[in-house]
C-alpha cells in the first residue's frame, strides 16, 4: 500500500510540475511577444496537445505498441525543458531590460532552436570510445594493461535502434575487454523477447565475461525482465556480491537505492564486501556516483558508477553540476578513485548538449609513483 500511495505521489508532483513548465513557457511567450487572438489560440490548443503527448503516448505505446507519438513527446519535453531554461533568464532580463524584451524574447526562441536541433543531431552521433589509464597500487604485475570496458545507462526498450546497438556492440569488441561492467539502467523494457536486441547483445565478448548491477530502471522496468536478460546473455548481476576476476581483482556489485522499494532489498556495500580480500584491488560497481567517500574507508580502490548522463540537456545538466558530488568524469580521494560516466545512451529526449555519449576503457597500470594518464578520445 505504501508502495502504491509513493508512486501516486511521485506522479502528481511529476506531472504538476511538467504542466507548469508549459504554463509558464506559453505566458512567458505571449507576454512578451504581441499575438493575435487567433495565433493565441492555435498556440494554446499546440501547447495543450503537445502537453498530452507525453502521457497519452506512454497508454498507446505499452497497450497497443503505437510509438510513434512516443517519440514526438520525448523531443518534445527536450525542447520544453531547453526553453523553460532560456525563459527562465528572459524574465530575469526583463527586470533590467524592460524596453528591450521583444528582441530578448525573440534571441531566446532563436538560440532555444538552435540548442534544441545541435542537441538531437548531437544525440544521433555514435558513442566515443574514451579511454582511461587507472594507477592502481595494490595490482599485480600480471594483471598491467588489464581492459575494462564499461557501458552505462543504454536505456533499453521499443523506442531504441537496434541497428545502434549493434554499433555499440561491435566497437565494444575491438577494444579487446578483459572484462565488460555495465553499470546499470541497462533497460527501460522488456526486451527478453525482442531477438534483435538479444542477438546483438550476445555478440558482446570480453575474456572474463561480463558483470552488471541494477540501475533504478531495473526496477521500473520491472526486474525480472533484468534477471530474464542477464541469463540470456549469461551475464553476471552482482546484487550486493562479489566476484573475484582473473585471481587478482575483487569486483564488488551493489544493488541500486530503488531496490528498497520494489524488492526490498537496496545498497548494502557491508553485505558486499564481506570476506572481501581488500588486499587485491577492489573495484566497486554502482549505479549511482554515491557513498565513494564510505567506500574509500571500507577499502574500494574504484568505484565505477553511471546514472547522472551528465544532465543531457539545459536545465538537468546545471543541476547535476550543482547538487551532485561526482557529476561527471574522473575524480580521486586518498589515492582511489571514482568515474562517473554520462552514459552510452539516454534517457527520455534523445538530445545532448554538452556530452556526448561513451564507451569508456579503463586500462590498469600498477602505480610505480604518483600518476595518472590524462584520458583520450577515439571514435
Amino acid at each position: 500500500m505504501n508502495r502504491i500511495l509513493s508512486f501516486l505521489v511521485f506522479i502528481l508532483v511529476v506531472s504538476v510540475v511538467y504542466f507548469l513548465m508549459h504554463y509558464f513557457v506559453f505566458k512567458t511567450v505571449s507576454k512578451h511577444i504581441p499575438l493575435s487572438a487567433k495565433i493565441k489560440t492555435v498556440l494554446k490548443y499546440f501547447f495543450l496537445f503537445s502537453g498530452l503527448s507525453w502521457p497519452l503516448g506512454m497508454i498507446l505505446s505499452r497497450w497497443l505498441g503505437f510509438h510513434y507519438l512516443n517519440h514526438y513527446a520525448f523531443i518534445w519535453l527536450g525542447i520544453l525543458a531547453i526553453s523553460f531554461f532560456f525563459l527562465v533568464i528572459v524574465r530575469i532580463l526583463n527586470l533590467v531590460f524592460p524596453q528591450k524584451i521583444f528582441f530578448i524574447t525573440i534571441m531566446a526562441l532563436g538560440l532555444v532552436g538552435l540548442v534544441s536541433i545541435y542537441s538531437i543531431l548531437n544525440n544521433m552521433r555514435i558513442p566515443a570510445v574514451k579511454t582511461i589509464s587507472i594507477s592502481l597500487k595494490k595490482l599485480p604485475a600480471s594483471l598491467s594493461g588489464f581492459r575494462i570496458v564499461q557501458l552505462s545507462d543504454l536505456h533499453l526498450d521499443s523506442h531504441k535502434s537496434p541497428l545502434r546497438i549493434a554499433k555499440i556492440v561491435e566497437k565494444v569488441n575491438a577494444l579487446n575487454p578483459d572484462l565488460i561492467v555495465i553499470t546499470g539502467d541497462l533497460i527501460d523494457g522488456d526486451i527478453t523477447t525482442d531477438q534483435l536486441f538479444c542477438d546483438s547483445l550476445k555478440k558482446m565478448k570480453a575474456s572474463h565475461g561480463i558483470i552488471a548491477v541494477t540501475g533504478n530502471h531495473e526496477f521500473y522496468a520491472g526486474i525480472e525482465y533484468f534477471m530474464e536478460l542477464s541469463r540470456k546473455l549469461n551475464m553476471k548481476v552482482l546484487r550486493n556480491e562479489r566476484q573475484t576476476i582473473a585471481d587478482g581483482l575483487e569486483i564488488v556489485g551493489i544493488d541500486d537505492d530503488e531496490g528498497k522499494r520494489f524488492s526490498k532489498m537496496g545498497p548494502d556495500l557491508d553485505a558486499a564486501m564481506k570476506d572481501c580480500d581488500t588486499t587485491k584491488p577492489v573495484i566497486l560497481l554502482r549505479h549511482r556516483p554515491d557513498e565513494f567517500d564510505r567506500a574509500v574507508e571500507k577499502g574500494v580502490d574504484f568505484q565505477i558508477s553511471g546514472h547522472t548522463h551528465a544532465g543531457q540537456i539545459p536545465p538537468m545538466d546545471l543541476l547535476v553540476y550543482l547538487f551532485l558530488k561526482y557529476p561527471y568524469g574522473l575524480y580521486q580521494k586518498n589515492g582511489s578513485y571514482i568515474y562517473t560516466s554520462c552514459g552510452t545512451g539516454y534517457w527520455g529526449p534523445p538530445m545532448r548538449l554538452f556530452s556526448r555519449a561513451e564507451i569508456v576503457l579503463f586500462i590498469l597500470v600498477p602505480t610505480t609513483k604518483e600518476f595518472l594518464a590524462p584520458p583520450s578520445y577515439h571514435r
